[in-house]
C-alpha cells in the first residue's frame, strides 16, 4: 500500500485527505507561501491586495511514495495530486481573468500563473481533483488562457464530491422531533461574509413584527471583513449596530467558539441551519447540518446549488455571474442585493415557522442526499485508486 505525504492538517486537509484515508499518511515539513489561518486578501488600512500563491516547497519527502496537496502545487520531483476548491494553481494574481484595465499588471499576473501551471503540466502531477462541478468549470475557464497546457492539464482534471461522515443514523433522523420552539443555528467564523448581519437584521425584525417564538444561536468569531464586498465594506457604525442587537436580545445565544464535538451536537438538536452567505468556496457546514438531520437555508453561491435545493432545504437566489459569484460594483448595488437577500430570508423563515411540518421531510431528504453523494467510503476508495494507479 502506498505511503502518502501531506503538508498541512488544517480543516480542509482533515476533511479531504486525512480522516478516513485508507493509506498510511505522513505529514511532511513544508514552507507554504499561503497560510490559511493568517492570510488576509485585502489590507483595509491601505486598501491594497496582498498577493499570495498556493505553492508548496517541500523540504523532505523521505518515506512517502507520493504527495496529496490541497489548493497547492509543487515542483518537487515526486508524484503528486492536489485537491482544489477554486482554481489551481491558486493565487490572488488573477487580474487577467477579470479584464483588468491595468494591462501591465494583468500581463505580470498571467506570467506568474503560467510558471505554476507548468508544474501541473509536468508528468509528476498525476491528478487535480475539484471539489465541485462549479470549480471544475472555473478551472476550464482558467485553462483557456493557457492553450499550451490546456489539453495536458484537462486530462488530469477530475471531480469528486468531498466526504461527509454520517452524524446520525437514519432511524434517528426519522424519530427526530421538531422543537416546539424552533431552533435556528448559524455557524461561520466569517460573520459578515457568511450572512451574519442579514440573519440578525431579519430575525430581529420578525421578533418586532410578530409574536412568533423561536431561538437563534450564532457560533462565530465575528469577523467583519467580507471579500465579496471588495472596497464597499460595511461601516464601523453598521457593525456596531449589529453587535448591539445581539447584546440586547435575550433570544439570541452567541458563542465565539464551540468545541467541534459540542458543535455537532448542537446541529443535531437544531431544526434549521443557516448559511445565507455572500461568498463561499464550498459550504462544508451545510454537509454537517444535513448529516445531522438538519436542513439548511442557503444562498445559491458557487457550489451551494450542488448540495442544497428546495427539495432538501431552502434557497435564496441572488444574481450571480457564470461562476456562481456575486458581483458588487457599488454601495448601491450592495444594498440592493442585501435587501433582496433579507426579504427572501424573512419570507422563508416565516413560512417555516408557520409550517414547521416541512422540516421533517427536508431533514430526511437532505440526510439521504448527503449519505449517498458524500459517502466517506466511496470517496476514500476513489482516492485509493488514484494513489495506486499514480504513485
Amino acid at each position: 500500500m502506498k505511503n502518502i505525504g501531506y503538508t498541512n492538517d488544517s480543516y480542509p486537509e482533515k476533511r479531504t485527505i486525512i480522516e478516513g484515508n485508507l493509506h498510511p499518511l505522513k505529514k511532511v515539513k513544508s514552507l507554504n507561501t499561503y497560510y490559511p489561518q493568517k492570510a488576509v486578501k485585502m489590507i483595509p488600512i491601505i486598501g491594497k491586495n496582498r498577493e499570495v500563491a498556493f505553492e508548496e516547497i517541500i523540504f523532505s519527502t523521505k518515506g512517502v511514495d507520493g504527495l496529496h496537496l490541497f489548493n497547492s502545487v509543487t515542483n518537487k520531483n515526486i508524484p503528486w495530486v492536489s485537491t482544489f476548491e477554486t482554481y489551481i494553481p491558486r493565487s490572488t494574481a488573477t487580474s487577467f481573468l477579470k479584464n483588468d484595465i491595468n494591462k501591465s499588471k494583468a500581463k505580470k499576473d498571467k506570467s506568474k500563473i503560467k510558471k505554476l501551471m507548468k508544474s501541473i503540466a509536468n508528468e509528476n502531477c498525476k491528478k487535480i481533483i475539484s471539489l465541485s462541478n462549479q470549480n471544475l468549470k472555473m478551472e476550464l475557464h482558467l485553462l483557456e488562457e493557457f492553450p499550451e497546457y490546456r489539453n495536458i492539464v484537462e486530462e488530469k482534471l477530475i471531480h469528486i464530491n468531498p466526504p461527509q461522515e454520517k452524524l446520525m443514523e437514519r432511524r434517528e433522523v426519522e424519530t427526530k422531533r421538531t422543537n416546539s420552539v424552533l431552533k435556528f443555528l448559524f455557524v461561520g467564523k466569517d460573520f459578515t461574509r457568511k450572512g451574519g448581519r442579514e440573519i440578525i437584521d431579519v430575525f430581529t425584525k420578525i421578533k418586532e413584527e410578530t409574536d412568533f417564538q423561536f431561538e437563534l444561536t450564532i457560533v462565530s468569531l465575528g469577523k467583519n471583513f467580507n471579500y465579496a464586498f471588495g472596497k464597499y465594506q460595511d461601516s464601523e457604525e453598521e457593525i456596531e449596530e449589529v453587535k448591539n442587537k445581539i447584546n440586547s436580545s435575550n433570544w439570541i445565544n452567541f458563542y465565539e467558539q464551540v468545541e467541534n464535538k459540542k458543535l455537532l451536537e448542537m446541529m443535531k438538536k437544531s431544526d434549521v441551519g443557516l448559511l445565507p452567505t455572500w461568498a463561499d468556496t464550498y459550504g462544508y457546514s451545510v454537509l454537517e447540518f444535513q448529516a445531522s438531520g438538519c436542513p439548511v437555508i442557503t444562498t445559491n453561491i458557487r457550489a451551494l446549488p450542488e448540495i442544497n435545493n428546495s427539495s432538501v432545504g431552502w434557497v435564496i437566489d441572488l444574481p450571480t455571474d457564470n461562476f456562481g459569484e456575486v458581483i458588487i460594483e457599488s454601495n448601491i448595488m450592495k444594498e440592493k442585493l442585501r435587501k433582496n437577500l433579507q426579504e427572501s430570508l424573512k419570507s422563508i423563515v416565516i413560512d417555516i415557522i408557520k409550517n414547521p411540518s416541512q422540516i421533517k421531510e427536508k431533514s430526511l431528504k437532505s440526510f439521504d442526499q448527503v449519505s449517498i453523494n458524500h459517502s466517506v467510503e466511496n470517496y476514500m476508495e476513489k482516492l485509493s485508486s488514484i494513489y495506486t494507479n499514480s504513485f
